[in-house]
């Protein structure tokens, strides 16, 4: 996968694992509120196959080799049944699956179990904060 790819499905991953914990969205954050609680779930995520050919690498103020969060989200597509989530409820059935399925056929690199994990890190300091 090349660099945008790996960006959106980890977009793809994030978003349907963030149904699956509940989250209904819209997802209306600033950068500054949501891209340092994901950084932190990010860096603490191991997946088991966590190979840099399957994921973006990521860091704050992202270079040429590097990614910044916000632009993952720069990647859904038309095509990405979560492409208009950051301003519109997130839809439950993903192309007419539940979160799970789509995580199982749709997105790359890890688990449906691994991927809700990543978003329930990232999740509970965002409801700490009153941010979820």
């Amino acid at each position: 996968m090349n660099k945008q790819q790996r960006l959106r499905n980890t977009a793809e991953g994030l978003m349907a694992a963030l149904v699956e914990c509940g989250f209904r969205g819209p997802v209306r954050w600033s950068n500054l509120d949501w891209e340092l609680p994901f950084m932190q779930a990010w860096d603490r995520w191991a997946p088991a196959s966590r190979s840099p050919s399957d994921f973006p690498k990521f860091e704050v103020g992202g270079y040429r080799t590097s990614s910044e969060p916000r632009e993952m989200l720069w990647q859904l597509k038309r095509t990405s049944p979560f492409e208009d989530g950051w301003n519109r409820v997130l839809t439950e059935r993903p192309h007419g699956l539940t979160p799970r399925e789509y995580l199982d056929i749709w997105v790359k690199g890890a688990t449906p179990d691994e991927w809700v994990g990543l978003a329930q890190a990232f999740l509970r300091p965002m409801r700490e904060r009153g941010r979820a």
